[in-house]
């Protein structure tokens, strides 16, 4: 309200700057206000009206609450405006000395400022109607006796209507939009209730299917665990097993390599031993052959002496016949000679045997080894 007045106060001071600018507004019937000086340049109050509208709208707005909550003290609201509204009609009626088609052509303008748009130009609009409508074609009328208590009376009743209209409107309009926020609310509400028991029922879907999944990967875990100790047990008792085998084989072929070896041995010293007794034998049958070829010998020898022994008995046999005498001395020889004989004899028959004896021996010793060894 202070506000308002001191609004309006200005636009006096604006008005009453000087006398020459009243008496250019008064007789102007131009629509070029631009040359009027102070407050009263059409942009200059388009913008203190601008200013006032919204104080007036304040006060009707507060006066339809106050009437809509039924309160009795309402009328403070409306003289604040009436005192206010008097002073803005008596101002522009001063300024334009009482004219009309002077006050209607100056609001006009003021009214197609840009700063007076939407409900403020159709509020202008309105007011400066107010205005000319309770005007005469009286300049002097006008100036003098211009009833401005029911002009804004009027102009009260219809505005304060108006903004009780448009506050019931938007009072009903700021009630669907709550019923509808509500609503919304509402319905976001249990969208959200849906949703978060759906994520709930989801969630404990997935944990479920999540603990399904782990206890089959932990059972087929499991399994694979107890598959794969199977295997290295499997494969541990394979190589146990093939350890075994090889070292039973490596046994095996250690002993039938001992064995082989032995038995080479045994041949080899069976051949040595057979060798030995060939070599024995041979050096026997040639001890033997030599011995024989010196009994030959010797018994050739022995003959060659039994020959001449004999070619001397006969010898001696014919001497006998030939001296008697002298058959006393050699009878005695003869006697020597046939010992002589008898001893050269057994010389060559007993080195006979002894050869024979020793060569079947070797021979002997060859056929026992040899069926000894069949015998194995």
């Amino acid at each position: 309200m202070t506000q308002g007045l001191v609004i309006l106060t200005c636009v006096l001071v604006g008005i009453s700057q000087s006398d020459a600018s009243i008496q250019q507004f008064r007789g102007s019937h131009k629509k070029d206000f631009s040359k009027l000086g102070g407050a009263m340049q059409p942009t200059v109050a388009a913008r203190t009206l601008s200013k006032i509208e919204s104080e007036w709208r304040s006060q009707a707005l507060l006066f339809a609450e106050c009437q809509a909550d039924g309160h009795n003290d309402c009328g403070r609201v409306q003289s604040s405006f009436q005192k206010s509204c008097g002073t803005v009609v008596t101002a522009v009626v001063a300024a334009s000395s009482g004219d009309r088609d002077t006050v209607h052509e100056y609001m006009d303008v003021v009214c197609n400022e840009p700063e007076l748009k939407d409900w403020k130009h159709e509020r202008c609009q309105n007011f400066a109607k107010a205005i000319s409508n309770s005007m005469t074609a009286d300049n002097y009328e006008n100036r003098e006796h211009l009833n401005m208590q029911d002009l804004c009376l009027g102009f009260w009743a219809r505005m304060s209507s108006e903004e009780g209209a448009r506050a019931a409107q938007e009072r009903a309009l700021q009630a669907k939009r709550m019923e509808a926020e509500h609503a919304l609310v509402v319905k976001e509400a249990k969208e959200a209730a849906e949703a978060l028991a759906a994520a709930t029922a989801a969630k404990k879907a997935k944990t479920a299917s999540e603990a399904k999944h782990r206890m089959i990967d932990e059972k087929r875990h499991a399994i694979e665990e107890q598959h794969k100790r199977q295997v290295a047990e499997r494969a541990a008792h394979e190589a146990k097993i093939a350890a075994e085998r090889a070292e039973r084989a490596a046994a095996a072929k250690a002993l039938a390599e001992k064995r082989a070896a032995q038995k080479a041995d045994v041949q080899a010293k069976i051949r040595q031993r057979q060798e030995a007794a060939r070599k024995s034998a041979e050096a026997q049958a040639a001890q033997a052959d030599a011995k024989l070829a010196q009994s030959e010998r010797e018994e050739q020898e022995t003959k060659r002496k039994i020959a001449a022994v004999e070619a001397a008995k006969q010898k001696q046999q014919k001497s006998k016949s030939l001296a008697k005498v002298e058959a006393a001395p050699h009878e005695h020889e003869a006697a020597k000679a046939a010992n002589v004989v008898h001893t050269a004899q057994a010389v060559v028959v007993a080195p006979h045997q002894a050869k024979t004896q020793q060569v079947s021996q070797p021979h002997a010793a060859v056929t026992g080894k040899q069926a000894t060894k069949n015998k194995k």
